[in-house]
């Protein structure tokens, strides 16, 4: 095999090249758009795109299986963008898939997956100034599209949007990867998943293992700020009552639960754990150890034995909480230690 087995090179060298075609029409929100130009190598050849090219999603010859040309078959759906090789000529056939190793009818030996990207959930609605008014479900989330030069360091994460600058928008956010969704599954089989069930009843020190798992962690308070901007503020979710899963909300004013940059479920659905420390003042007064569970050691601080005083900062308000949730709604209350229903977690993950 090639020693340039694994090349792949495309303009621009920075930034999210592979971009949707933009927001003017319901048509452009579900074209994705390639590189200005593309080299990979498969197998032991090289193909090129000397031109960009747009793909239409509502196309059954985009995909490798024509179900997903229906809008509604990829409401909250990652996809993966691969380059194949073609019956005759150097220029690479680009197909989408939802199978994340390669598409129906190919092998690993003759494609190559240079990308991935998310579809929305839930149509957003008409929300003035918010970027994704107007976006219905199965349309391309922009933020969310990644390739081999622009994707978190761990690789191609699932359900994650890019929070940082780009050369498609003017928002210029924190420089990470964030979960579209609340954390479902622990462990390794964490997840930003639509529909996944809430990973709940679980306290900071757990999210920390959970996400170290997979490469990312817990979000810092003015990065929760900044992914939240244009989430629903000072409302919580339809009914009042624990979501329980993922995605596709509204609140109590109908209007849809989103943020600017795509993220689900900010305010007013579940609280979320954030990495910072913040303190109270403890019941037990003194210092002295307390012995954290999971026998891993202990904490010393001033609450003693109660452990109360060492507090890790919750945010944007849970599904009873009303007019207090929000993007900068924070509770400075409980303890790494503490396990409730009402608060989950989000992770980032940091580019490559």
């Amino acid at each position: 095999m090639s020693i340039f087995s694994d090349y792949y090179e495309r303009s621009p060298s920075q930034g999210p090249a592979w971009h949707s075609k933009g927001n003017s029409t319901a048509a452009d929100r579900r074209t994705l758009t390639s590189p200005l130009q593309m080299a990979v190598t498969i197998g032991s050849q090289t193909y090129f795109l000397t031109a960009p090219i747009e793909i239409d999603l509502d196309v059954s010859a985009s995909w490798d299986v024509s179900s997903y040309a229906t809008a509604a078959n990829r409401a909250g759906m990652q996809f993966y963008i691969y380059a194949c090789q073609p019956t005759s000529g150097l220029a690479p056939v680009i197909l989408i898939s939802a199978n994340s190793t390669y598409p129906s009818g190919y092998t690993a030996a003759n494609s190559r997956k240079v990308g991935t990207f998310h579809c929305l959930c839930a149509g957003v609605g008409t929300i003035s100034g918010h970027s994704l008014t107007g976006y219905l479900t199965g349309d391309i989330l922009p933020r969310s599209i990644q390739d081999l030069k622009h994707r978190p360091r761990a690789g191609f994460i699932r359900g994650l949007v890019w929070a940082g600058a780009t050369a498609f928008d003017s928002l210029n956010g924190p420089q990470i990867w964030v979960a579209i969704y609340l954390a479902s599954g622990t462990g390794g089989s964490t997840a930003s998943a639509y529909a996944g069930t809430i990973s709940d009843t679980r306290n900071w020190l757990d999210f920390v293992a959970d996400f170290s798992a997979i490469g990312c962690r817990l979000l810092r308070d003015h990065e929760f700020q900044s992914i939240a901007a244009g989430s629903n503020e000072e409302t919580n979710i339809s009914g009042s009552t624990d979501p329980g899963t993922t995605g596709g909300h509204v609140d109590t004013a109908g209007r849809r639960m989103v943020s600017n940059i795509g993220c689900e479920d900010c305010c007013g659905a579940s609280w979320q754990w954030l990495n910072e420390q913040s303190y109270k003042s403890p019941v037990t007064a003194g210092w002295g150890w307390y012995d954290l569970p999971g026998a891993k050691g202990s904490l010393y601080n001033y609450g003693g034995t109660a452990g109360d005083a060492d507090i890790k900062l919750i945010a944007g308000g849970y599904w009873i909480s009303g007019a207090y949730c929000g993007s900068r709604s924070r509770a400075a209350y409980y303890p790494r230690w503490y396990l409730t229903s009402d608060i989950g977690g989000r992770f980032a993950a940091e580019p490559a």
